[in-house]
């Protein structure tokens, strides 16, 4: 969700509100955007935003609401399409996100979140080419996305192009060396290839950036196992297991 501050055309009321808003001072922020919209309820960024913080507090059924009264008033806005695919996937409505994430594309062709959001939603529904071609779209207008480029390796992956994906998570991480899931994914590639040496020491950095992921300690074991580690491979399927119930079967059998 968009909270980029955008000056240009903006009401001193309304960045004052925005300001509030980006250093989580949603209560007041929300009182801002009211009062900026009693004045003038057609307020099209003060919709959007008080959307997007009734996203963030899940209220969900609010902010799709709010969402389309203001797809009623003027020019359909590709963000709000985008906003309201997000909020169809906090509740599960994958086809109605994926409308909403191409109506996004539709109103705006350049609107590039739309293109990463539809890419992810796609690659969870198995339409994996799909997925790729969005993505790489996303990555011509925002080349240096170390998220897209991260997410379209998952795709490359899980499409068995392992080189590829290799490649992609080594640009992901050259752009933004503390993405946790890049490290992760890696791993698991290289776990893949037969290379888990290399593997653990991507586990390894994942863990050091996000303690709490148990799927990398559970990733962890699986390399430590192939390395002959088996009593350090116990210990990490152990924490996985604290962390995640789905992985105390394995924790028990081993």
């Amino acid at each position: 969700m968009d909270l980029s501050p955008k000056a240009e055309g903006m009401s001193p009321p309304l960045h004052e509100a925005l300001a509030l808003h980006r250093e989580g001072k949603h209560e007041l922020a929300m009182q801002r955007y009211v009062a900026i919209l009693q004045r003038n309820p057609g307020d099209i960024d003060a919709l959007y935003y008080v959307a997007v913080i009734a996203l963030q507090q899940e209220q969900i059924a609010e902010g799709i609401r709010v969402i389309e009264h203001a797809l009623t008033l003027g020019q359909p806005q590709a963000r709000f399409y985008n906003l309201l695919g997000q909020a169809h996937l906090r509740v599960n409505q994958d086809g109605d996100a994926l409308e909403s994430f191409g109506r996004a594309i539709e109103t705006d062709p350049a609107f590039v979140d739309a293109y990463g959001n539809r890419a992810a939603l796609l690659a969870e529904m198995g339409r994996l080419d799909e997925a790729i071609v969005d993505f790489d779209r996303a990555l011509q207008l925002r080349p240096a996305n170390a998220e897209d480029l991260c997410n379209r390796a998952g795709v490359l992956a899980d499409l068995g192009r392992l080189e590829e994906a290799l490649d992609g998570f080594d640009r992901a991480l050259a752009l933004m060396p503390s993405l946790a899931p890049a490290y992760f994914n890696r791993g698991g590639v290289l776990m893949r290839l037969g290379r888990p040496r290399e593997a653990l020491r991507d586990y390894d950095e994942s863990i050091k950036l996000h303690d709490t992921m148990a799927p990398a300690h559970a990733g962890r074991a699986r390399a430590l196992e192939a390395l002959g580690r088996s009593a350090e491979a116990q210990a990490s399927l152990d924490r996985a297991a604290t962390l995640d119930a789905k992985f105390r079967d394995s924790a028990q059998t081993n």
